[in-house]
């Protein structure tokens, strides 16, 4: 099996500020993440995840991706190697591979509906919470009106907008 392929880049947190590489959130004194840093700058769930990361003080300050067979990083490739990993975690308990590589029962059937493409991904993205509902926006940083722009009487999310808006129940 060939070497990851690796990538040097900037980070991207939220908001505007002037960190531009991730060992800029290791605290210089006790070589361990800068945890009230990290807390200032990303997300709540991405401060989970950043700060249950090992340091490993002999590695380069670089960005790595899983490849496909060609060695190209694509979206589809990352979402497999996700899926994955969710899946031998669900199923095992822990990070041990999965011999067989099946994905969620469920996920299967919808990917395989004989329907457009564009309908499969609205339904993904519903499932992921990751329409660009005002509620979504605001949680990453817009500042914007949270209310409904059909009824402009609730907030705008998933549950509002798909289930409960009543001027979007009559279209």
């Amino acid at each position: 099996m060939a070497p990851a392929r690796l990538v040097q880049t900037s980070i991207t947190p939220r908001g505007s500020n002037i960190i531009s590489d991730v060992s800029e959130l290791i605290n210089p004194v006790t070589d361990d993440w800068d945890q009230q840093l990290v807390r200032d700058i990303f997300w709540e769930e991405d401060q989970k995840i950043i700060l249950a990361l090992p340091l490993n003080e002999n590695w380069p300050n670089l960005l790595a991706w899983h490849y496909d067979s060609k060695g190209i990083f694509s979206v589809k490739g990352a979402y497999k190697v996700c899926r994955e990993d969710k899946l031998r975690k669900r199923v095992h308990g822990s990070a041990q591979s999965n011999s067989n590589g099946s994905e969620d029962p469920l996920w299967q059937k919808i990917w395989n509906l004989n329907c457009p493409s564009k309908v499969k991904h609205f339904v993904w993205r519903f499932a992921q919470n990751s329409h660009p509902l005002r509620s979504n926006l605001i949680r990453r940083g817009m500042r914007i009106d949270p209310k409904c722009p059909v009824c402009n009487r609730f907030d705008e999310d998933g549950g509002h907008l798909f289930f409960k808006c009543k001027t979007v129940r009559h279209i």
